[in-house]
């Protein structure tokens, strides 16, 4: 399909557009517990000490993940001249921005202009992606390299012998992708195999250059770990891929969970779209004359992700992300068809908007009568000593019950209205996001404050001690720059810490560990700040 110029120019203004409300006031809230601060402080590490090929956090290796996302966010802060929440933050919005945009050319090239706009503002809109997109992970630009890879690939396979740069440009970004974060990064490979497969054109796939596409994806992860072997040896190598490889995919590290986890996690997470996939493949199994082949591709994809990621141990709700483009292309194909009105009856929509009519107005019912009661008990503090807690309170009853509403009144209305609540409703918790909950929450989440006093109370000859754990407190050295000396996880290594001549400076990852674990004349010559 031709790409005329009011199209092109229409996904251009579509994509600007959502990278201005992404980073709106992304300065406002400091880092998010636990994983912002420790990504952001492996960067910062990357920059200020060197650490490019091995990762550090705290001047210590860190195992767990490729150094790649962390070099990025390391290059932001030397390019923004400060390692501000803005300039770590920004890499992750510019990829997820470079996402939707890919998406949107692809989509336009095979399905035309409204699909490539529904598609690219439901991904947009998605719950769990644009919180993702607007936070440090490495799950963002993962999936842009997948979701890039196999979008070529399968833009290609018609004719890989004619396409054989951008075919191993797509094995060259799986490779990119895992040293960005996992080998999983070959799923778009696994997608299209199956795909080829179902449609009887496995041949195809021996059209692909193997040999020059494999070197391709391997190099990447092959420059690193010569890199990386040089510095550390085989030890790193085997803690950080095999260890952490095996580990995740089995579930013996990292967070298992049962096989049907994403079954109830994946409605939730994918709001305000998610209960609209069901009615989507009903009708994909329906409507055989209005299918295409990226629809086809789209649907295997999402389900041949589902499957891939349900057998695999470990399990988070960020995991998943994988197949949210996939997810964006068959719900829009689905309301292109009612908008085109191919689908004439409305309950398909109806449905859906009645489950979340009934969720949000039971959330905000339910907020306006527990709400205070948990905030109080969750922060151990009165409303009515708070006033920004209040509003937030009340913020949040009046956005479900509210939206609840007008739900409930669109499903009256044109189905072109029912798409534009829902897209309302996440432009609107996009915003608040930004300008009241998270704002409000950082004055009792963020280590900002605490990391303040510590580097005010700080001199070279005192001691820093942590009792609790690297990954989760490192907010305090990223806002400071003051490394941790001993890290310790029991109550006599910490009255021993105390206990040392010289000074010493403590932080507790939980007041209730001071408290219970010793007398107030343990500690009676130390100032405590909370």
């Amino acid at each position: 399909m031709e790409l005329n110029k009011k199209a092109t120019l229409t996904i251009l203004i579509l994509v600007i557009s959502i990278f201005l409300v992404y980073i709106f006031n992304i300065g406002a809230y400091d880092l998010w517990s636990p994983d912002e601060p420790r990504y952001a402080e492996v960067g910062r590490e990357a920059a200020v000490d060197g650490h490019w090929i091995i990762p550090h956090l705290n001047n210590r290796i860190y195992y767990e993940k490729p150094p790649t996302y962390f070099n990025l966010i390391g290059l932001s802060g030397i390019l923004a001249g400060e390692f501000s929440v803005t300039a770590v933050r920004m890499p992750g919005i510019i990829i997820s921005v470079l996402l939707l945009l890919s998406l949107a050319y692809f989509v336009l090239k095979k399905d035309g202009l409204k699909t490539a706009v529904l598609s690219t503002i439901i991904l947009a809109t998605t719950i769990n992606f644009f919180w993702l997109a607007m936070k440090i992970n490495l799950d963002i630009p993962l999936v842009f390299c997948t979701t890039l890879a196999a979008l070529i690939l399968f833009n290609n396979y018609s004719d890989f012998k004619n396409n054989k740069l951008t075919t191993i440009f797509a094995f060259f970004l799986m490779g990119l992708g895992a040293v960005v974060k996992s080998p999983i990064s070959i799923l778009p490979l696994i997608t299209l195999t199956v795909y080829l497969l179902i449609n009887k054109k496995a041949k195809k796939l021996k059209e692909i250059p193997w040999l020059a596409s494999l070197f391709f994806m391997v190099l990447p992860a092959l420059i690193w770990l010569f890199f990386a072997y040089q510095k550390a040896g085989y030890s790193y190598f085997e803690t950080t891929v095999l260890d952490q490889l095996v580990g995740y995919s089995t579930g013996s590290q990292g967070h298992p969970q049962p096989f049907y986890y994403y079954l109830i996690n994946f409605p939730m997470v994918a709001l305000p779209w998610s209960f609209f996939v069901v009615p989507a493949l009903y009708y994909y199994k329906k409507l055989k004359n209005e299918r295409n082949t990226l629809l086809d591709f789209s649907v295997v994809s999402f389900l041949v992700i589902f499957i891939v990621f349900s057998m695999i141990g470990s399990k988070r709700n960020v995991y998943l992300l994988q197949l949210y483009p996939f997810f964006a292309i068959i719900v829009s194909w689905f309301f292109k068809q009612h908008l085109n009105g191919k689908i004439k009856e409305k309950k398909s929509i109806i449905i859906p908007m009645l489950i979340l009519i009934i969720l949000f107005l039971t959330v905000g019912i339910y907020i306006y009568l527990n709400g205070e009661a948990l905030i109080a008990e969750e922060l151990d503090f009165q409303l009515n000593k708070n006033s920004s807690f209040f509003t937030l309170y009340q913020s949040l009853y009046f956005l479900f019950t509210g939206a609840g509403i007008v739900f409930l009144l669109s499903i009256f209305t044109k189905k072109r209205y029912m798409f534009g609540s829902l897209v309302m409703f996440s432009l609107i918790l996009i915003i608040m996001l930004k300008t009241l909950f998270l704002p409000t929450l950082n004055t009792v989440k963020s280590e900002r404050y605490l990391a303040e006093d510590l580097a005010a109370a700080y001199n070279e000859s005192a001691e820093v001690g942590l009792w609790g754990s690297l990954n989760n407190d490192s907010g305090f050295v990223f806002y400071n720059g003051i490394y941790y000396d001993k890290i310790f996880s029991e109550a006599e290594k910490a009255r021993e810490f105390l206990n040392s001549e010289g000074n010493q400076i403590l932080i507790i990852n939980e007041a209730e560990k001071l408290y219970d674990n010793f007398k107030q004349n343990d500690y009676q010559g130390f100032k405590v700040n909370k």
